[in-house]
């Protein structure tokens, strides 16, 4: 029944992973609904195993029950932004706080979103992994060490093996991150507003490689409320080398423009038919994997380094790092609203929701769904939440530790899930 269910509405490849998340944890059931008869189809050959997992094809028999234990958005912020404002303005009717949480990316200019009531049920407007877990990691560097300068993160999804021409690959979603869009930061206490792809800098992961980054993923929340004290905040993105140059010169040769042009008998839009030449659908056999960095300084000019690199365990049964990177915070979000009983929007970056990166870690390193490497260096080394004390493996090097799954005992099909992931409540 959808009243006693977690409703993860979209079963592409982010929906899936939350659903695998979810279904782990005991007494749980989930519904997982999709309109794309072949998606769901995919769906359920993944998941079909899961007896506590549920699959649908329209959102009709649940939209009169809203009383389910979270409704779950696993679709971008433009597929949801109506069903979204329409159930939280009914459940505020019915005095139901059932936590709704969106996957993707909204739109700071939406009306819908100021709109909402404030003592409906809770709204979390970003709670993946960017915006929401990195976000998170901020509030939680922020709020365990005092006088800090500057905190600046890098994240993002890669292919283990760079991929021409752009050196990058689709895990999900249906385009690819090349929109030319403003990038926020603070630097020395002022508000920058850059190109996104115009300021490049490099970073070295140890274990993958020289990487580039461009500021890119502050939400304007974040830049005008979120941690004013600290004077340097930024988040950059990750790429392997030459996808922002590849990026400048397709806007440079107008291939990415909103003209139309006709082929055959259709009209499309230039940028669409260049994201289908260069989209690939999912990562090669190499498969994905995702890179969190967090970089502080303190006003004694000390630093600190976290670096954590996460790749999927499932990733040939079709779960790549990004969407299992991103359905884990997601699951932490809903636990942590609901027990802090939240109301209204909640912005990434909050306050309320910083301990879902603490959770997320808990879950990614008690999971049989990751592998984790982690290290951390000078301040954040003794932290409670970077540092090695969390360590499962304790590698010779100082402050380094690989966080490894228990595949021995895990059978082919999914079957495994019914006692729960460790770490799950």
């Amino acid at each position: 029944m959808c009243g006693r269910s977690h409703v993860v509405i979209g079963a592409g490849p982010v929906g899936r992973a939350v659903a695998l998340q979810l279904a782990g944890q005991p007494d749980t059931s989930v519904v997982l609904i999709d309109r794309s008869h072949s998606v769901l189809a995919t769906a359920q050959g993944l998941l079909g195993d899961l007896k506590n997992v549920r699959f649908d094809g329209s959102f009709g028999p649940c939209a009169h029950s809203i009383q389910a234990r979270s409704l779950i958005m696993a679709t971008s912020w433009n597929d949801c932004r109506n069903l979204v404002g329409k159930l939280a303005h009914r459940m505020h009717e019915a005095s139901l706080h059932t936590p709704i949480i969106c996957v993707g990316w909204p739109d700071p200019e939406d009306p819908d979103i100021a709109r909402m009531p404030p003592n409906g049920p809770p709204v979390v407007l970003g709670a993946g992994l960017e915006p929401g877990l990195v976000e998170s990691l901020i509030s939680l560097a922020a709020a365990e060490l005092d006088g800090l300068e500057s905190i600046v993160t890098h994240c993002g999804g890669i292919p283990k093996i760079p991929e021409p021409p752009l050196n990058y690959a689709l895990a999900f979603g249906r385009r690819l991150p090349i929109e030319q869009r403003p990038a926020l930061a603070r630097v020395n206490g002022r508000a920058v507003t850059r190109s996104r792809f115009e300021s490049v800098s490099s970073l070295f992961v140890e274990g993958v490689g020289l990487l580039e980054a461009y500021d890119d993923a502050m939400v304007p929340s974040t830049a005008a409320s979120t941690h004013l004290s600290i004077p340097t905040l930024r988040q950059l993105t990750v790429r392997w080398p030459g996808f922002a140059d590849g990026v400048r010169m397709l806007h440079r040769l107008g291939l990415l423009s909103d003209e139309e042009i006709e082929i055959g008998s259709t009209r499309l839009r230039v940028k669409h038919v260049t994201e289908a030449l260069l989209t690939r659908r999912s990562p090669k056999e190499h498969g994905d994997q995702v890179i969190l960095d967090v970089a502080i300084e303190d006003r004694h000019r000390k630093p600190g380094r976290w670096t954590c690199i996460l790749r999927s365990a499932l990733q040939e049964r079709g779960f790549s790092s990004m969407a299992i990177a991103t359905a884990v915070p997601v699951a932490a979000a809903v636990e942590c609203v609901t027990r802090k009983q939240l109301r209204g929007a909640i912005h990434p970056g909050e306050a309320t929701l910083a301990e879902v990166a603490s959770m997320a870690l808990g879950k990614m390193r008690g999971s049989r769904m990751a592998v984790l490497a982690e290290r951390a260096t000078g301040l954040l080394e003794t932290t409670m939440i970077f540092g090695a004390g969390h360590a499962k493996a304790e590698n010779t090097a100082r402050g380094q530790r690989t966080s490894k799954p228990c595949t021995a005992d895990v059978p082919e099909r999914m079957g495994f899930l019914g006692s729960g992931f460790a770490g799950s409540p």
